[in-house]
């Protein structure tokens, strides 16, 4: 049906793709695999008419043809849903869903009858629970973009495009999503999905094409693949064994915590949180979206309200007023909102690793330029971090290596308490590896990690004790052979009875 032959597509000196292919058949719902930087979005772009090859073939139905915009790939009965959403904030959830695609009457009159028809059973079969009226910027994150796919589908396409659209998705937004992929399937709809979760490519998807530095490395189907193999063919290299957590409960009990928090309400999300960290240990925080995790984090840091509870800080009462103050007193942050929290996008790689710096330091300790670039250069080598040149703007990167360049950043801090938000998101696998080995070798160095984070996976990796966040409440705190998929999703659920470990599902911090 749809076939990508030989594309090559360059910008200035980098090449995206180098002789990149893909096809996609009537009803399969192909995954398109590839670490960060690997040109899988270039050739999504190239379907959607954002991006013009500089060389290769588009063939449809078995002719060739040209995608040179939005318009030509509209026509050809493609469709796609990106992460970042192509809504429009300021325009109701009607008129962005209808944009374009207006149901007419004679003489260029909006079919208003049809017009509420068409809303009203998108939103049914999405199971969206909101006012068609109501302005998109008002809605939530998983909202919007849950807004984004169903305006795709609306489009009735042969073809549709899914760009990691469930990285902000929970997880039963995720099953209505499967749902209507599979319903759509039936239809005949083919689909090319993108996603860093490697969980879903062996849910939902049938086949799979596998890139690596902009060409295609193998293709085939998924009940072919095991997820080793897949995660060779992206990087090159065979995934390391996870490696052994070696920090025990024994090795803190006569020791002060780094952070020791008792009771932390948050309104409206926290309840009665109660949290211990130690030096050198990794601890994580897991729970289904919007269970209080990242109102907790933010509540260290002095950007929330704080209505009862206590935070103890290296031994001392703490209530910081500001993420600023928290900051000079040896807390890091490190947000998986890059663009929105964590990266100046616009300006340099080497400016970006020196903000931390300059945070920390006096003012003069940015004026000294051959110490700067020294210093950059080996943070970029340091942490493996792929660039062009150190000159370059920091969206330059890839997403995997923009993470990079923020852990990079607060590390050159040096904090006593490193607090991360779900800093993987959208990372590829191979620079997530990369991530937990920085994180690790830092912890083994006496730093407190505190990671929150959606991935089952990646908590039960680097996490040498788990937190389970419920309902604002602590649901279970895992560790030790107790640390497994399965208590971990129980408490994630609610299931406390079905998660214990050494405290019966919390820990108890009174002494």
């Amino acid at each position: 049906m749809f076939e990508l032959r030989g594309i090559e597509k360059r910008f200035d000196a980098v090449r995206a793709l180098n002789g990149a292919s893909l096809h996609v058949e009537p009803g399969e719902i192909r995954a398109l695999l590839g670490s960060n930087g690997s040109g899988k979005s270039t050739m999504i772009k190239v379907l959607a008419g954002l991006v013009n090859p500089n060389a290769g073939e588009i063939v449809f139905d078995g002719k060739q043809v040209a995608i040179n915009s939005g318009i030509d790939s509209r026509n050809l009965g493609i469709a796609t849903a990106f992460q970042d959403l192509s809504l429009v904030p300021t325009m109701t959830v009607k008129d962005n869903i209808l944009l374009g695609n207006e149901p007419m009457k004679k003489f260029g009159v909006v079919d208003k009858k049809s017009a509420e028809k068409r809303i009203a059973g998108l939103l049914k079969r999405f199971k969206i629970d909101c006012d068609p009226n109501a302005f998109v910027q008002t809605l939530t994150p998983s909202t919007q973009t849950m807004l984004e796919v169903a305006k795709a589908v609306s489009l009735n396409p042969r073809l549709l495009l899914l760009d990691e659209v469930t990285a902000s998705l929970h997880y039963d937004e995720i099953a209505v999503l499967f749902d209507v992929m599979r319903e759509l399937k039936q239809e005949g709809v083919a689909m090319i999905y993108v996603t860093h979760r490697m969980n879903e490519i062996f849910e939902i998807c049938d086949t799979a094409t596998i890139m690596r530095g902009g060409e295609t490395v193998t293709e085939g189907d998924i009940a072919n693949l095991s997820l080793d193999e897949i995660v060779y063919y992206m990087t090159g290299q065979r995934p390391d064994a996870q490696e052994e957590n070696h920090f025990h409960v024994a090795e803190r009990e006569d020791n002060v915590p780094v952070l020791d928090v008792r009771g932390l309400e948050v309104f409206p999300r926290v309840r009665d949180i109660s949290l211990r960290a130690y030096q050198g240990e990794i601890i994580g925080i897991g729970g289904l979206q919007g269970q209080g995790q990242s109102e907790f984090i933010r509540a260290i840091l002095g950007a929330e309200t704080i209505e009862a509870g206590s935070i103890q800080y290296c031994g001392k009462t703490a209530k910081f007023k500001s993420p600023a103050e928290a900051v000079k007193n040896g807390l890091g942050f490190i947000s998986g909102e890059r663009n929105r929290e964590a990266m100046f996008p616009l300006r340099s790689i080497e400016e970006n690793i020196l903000a931390g710096k300059v945070a920390k330091g006096p003012l003069f300790a940015y004026m000294c330029p051959k110490a700067n670039h020294r210093f950059a250069n080996e943070a970029v080598e340091k942490y493996a971090i792929k660039i062009g040149e150190l000159h370059h703007p920091a969206s330059s990167l890839s997403g995997g290596n923009q993470q990079k360049l923020v852990v990079a950043r607060w590390i050159a801090m040096n904090p006593t308490l490193l607090l991360l938000d779900d800093p993987t998101k959208g990372v590829d696998i191979h620079s997530r590896q990369e991530i937990h080995k920085i994180l690790r070798k830092c912890a083994e160095e006496g730093m407190t990690v505190i990671i929150s984070s959606s991935e089952t996976e990646e908590l039960l990796a680097i996490s040498d004790r788990i937190y389970v966040f419920y309902e604002g409440c602590v649901s279970a705190m895992l560790s030790g052979g107790n640390k497994t998929p399965e208590r971990l999703v129980a408490a994630m659920m609610g299931m406390t009875g079905a998660a214990s470990n050494e405290t019966d599902g919390k820990e108890t911090v009174q002494q």
